[in-house]
């Protein structure tokens, strides 16, 4: 899926991801956000804890593969959230 599916498909699923944001223009250091952007040429999957800023978690050429690959850890994010 692309950037714009993903956000569609986010919208419809109504999913719970507790404390967490999503972030899909920028990588940020802001607490608590996963985010999927378009930086130096890849489309990079990152994460934030309270403190210490992001860490890259995966980088894909691919838009599809890249917003397929986040929405199951957005989907991860769910399912600890609601089990809680």
């Amino acid at each position: 899926m692309d950037k714009a599916e993903f956000i569609k498909k986010i919208a419809e699923d109504n999913l719970n991801l507790g404390e967490f944001q999503i972030e899909l223009n920028q990588i940020t250091d802001a607490p608590y956000v996963m985010g999927c952007c378009f930086s130096q040429g890849v489309w990079k999957i990152y994460k934030t804890r309270e403190r210490l800023g992001h860490y890259i978690i995966k980088e894909f050429e691919n838009e599809s593969d890249a917003f397929n690959y986040f929405y199951e850890l957005v989907l991860i994010q769910h399912n600890r959230t609601v089990s809680n």
